[in-house]
């Protein structure tokens, strides 16, 4: 039997993942963090959330030889963040199946504790050798399920798959 690594719960929903610092390579021309780095940062927290929440992060991965692929992602981005603040970001496990989860994650200033952005992503387990999808083990399939539960009676972020277009006027 596979190592179990992460959280079998008790859990506290939503996740919060470890803080961090925008970086000086990562502002832009607008002074700002650029978006490319909203997406690192959010990735380092999810990257987190696999690991030491799922037990599906890079440690399973290099026992199991499988992991996580995006296959969708979108984000929203409310408020700017400026070099050397620090943020966080709150981890929300939104669905699931035998292959794949969704995942919302929200990202705040720590300074100002307001929204700055919001990124909800759609990952599914591939085996790394075959390049084909496969099903999560059976004990991550009943944290993932548990996690879930949790989630029951939490209220989602507002813009949880909101759909992506311009206003008709």
């Amino acid at each position: 039997m596979e190592p179990k690594e992460g959280i079998d719960g008790p859990y506290k929903v939503p996740f919060v993942m470890t803080e961090q610092t925008v970086r000086s390579d990562w502002i832009d021309y607008n002074g700002h963090m650029n978006v490319a780095y909203y997406t690192l940062a959010f990735d380092l927290s999810l990257d987190e959330f696999f690991e030491n929440i799922l037990g599906l992060g890079p440690s399973y991965v290099e026992r199991s030889k499988s992991g996580p692929y995006s296959l969708q992602a979108q984000y929203h981005y409310f408020d700017e963040l400026l070099e050397g603040e620090n943020f966080y970001v709150k981890a929300y496990l939104r669905d699931a199946n035998r292959k794949c989860i969704h995942v919302v994650m929200e990202m705040f200033n720590h300074k100002e504790n307001s929204l700055s952005a919001l990124c909800e992503q759609v990952l599914i387990n591939v085996d790394l050798q075959t390049r084909k999808s496969v099903e999560y083990p059976d004990w991550a399939q009943s944290r993932i399920k548990n996690i879930l539960t949790s989630f029951e009676e939490i209220d989602f972020p507002e813009k949880t798959g909101a759909s992506i277009g311009l206003r008709k006027k």
